[in-house]
């Protein structure tokens, strides 16, 4: 019997519980309770580097918010914020760490071996 999808409904086996609780883990840092801080990491693991006000367009946070989100991120040490003065004023970029990127990926590899 088909769901309307691509795949039967036989096929669609339940995720292992250890799955599901290693994302529950992962979720359940500080750091990571924030769909907003979760969004900046994905981010920053794509293009490794970025400025504060391209990733206030692409995300849609106001300067307030994306800079308390960027505190916390870089207090877990997930990533490095530069400023530098440019002919505009101050510019602020934002580099994911190696441990930035490493969460990011694990907490990637994880929702994949969901099978979902």
């Amino acid at each position: 019997m088909s769901d309307g999808g691509d795949r039967p409904n036989d096929d669609l086996a339940p995720s292992s519980p250890g799955n599901i609780q290693s994302l529950n883990e992962q979720l359940n840092k500080a750091t990571l309770k924030s769909s907003s801080r979760l969004l900046i990491l994905i981010l920053l693991a794509m293009h490794k580097r970025s400025t504060a006000s391209e990733l206030r367009a692409l995300t849609g946070l106001a300067r307030g918010s994306l800079e308390n989100h960027l505190e916390k991120l870089e207090s877990a040490g997930y990533v490095k914020t530069t400023k530098v003065k440019s002919f505009s004023g101050w510019r602020q970029t934002v580099e994911i760490t190696q441990k930035g990127l490493d969460e990011c990926r694990e907490l990637l590899r994880t929702i994949r071996a969901l099978n979902v």
